[in-house]
């Protein structure tokens, strides 16, 4: 039996690079799917508290923006919001993207940033009017029982 000098160095030269890069890929796969989430809920977040407000849209976005994005886009950059109305549903997107410029030019690393765009919905139903009246007919139906019941 021949024994190979090297042998094990260059087994850890090329492979032990390889498991750093794939656990860095993990970190900004993860880094990637928690911004799309956390973006998803924020989006929806902004679309209700729209639907539920009696000012237009887009001021009530544009002044609670800051507070529902917060600080918690770390390893992302800030997303960018808009805000569409079609009738009574209003649509929140937003747009952010991944950084990961940290593993330099190694071969694994995909080339440019990875970009993630996410949506929320919300109709506007005026749901204060609408408990209101069902209030009120509620109201008048008790009131025709207890006239039947009075004579």
């Amino acid at each position: 039996m021949r024994k190979y000098k090297g042998y094990m160095t260059l087994e850890a030269s090329l492979v032990v690079p390889m498991i750093i890069c794939v656990f860095a890929l993990l970190i900004y796969f993860s880094y990637y799917l928690y911004g799309r989430c956390v973006l998803s809920q924020d989006t929806y977040i902004l679309a209700f508290r729209a639907s539920i407000s009696s000012e237009d849209a887009g001021s009530v976005v544009s002044e609670k923006e800051d507070g529902v994005l917060g600080r918690k886009y770390f390893g992302s950059g800030k997303p960018v919001i808009s805000v569409s109305t079609s009738g009574k549903d209003i649509r929140v997107s937003g747009k952010s993207y991944v950084r990961s410029r940290a593993m330099g030019s190694y071969f694994l690393k995909p080339r440019s940033d990875w970009n993630y765009e996410t949506a929320g919905k919300a109709r506007k139903l005026k749901q204060i009017d609408h408990i209101r009246m069902v209030k009120r007919v509620k109201d008048i139906g008790e009131n025709l029982l207890n006239r039947k019941e009075e004579p």
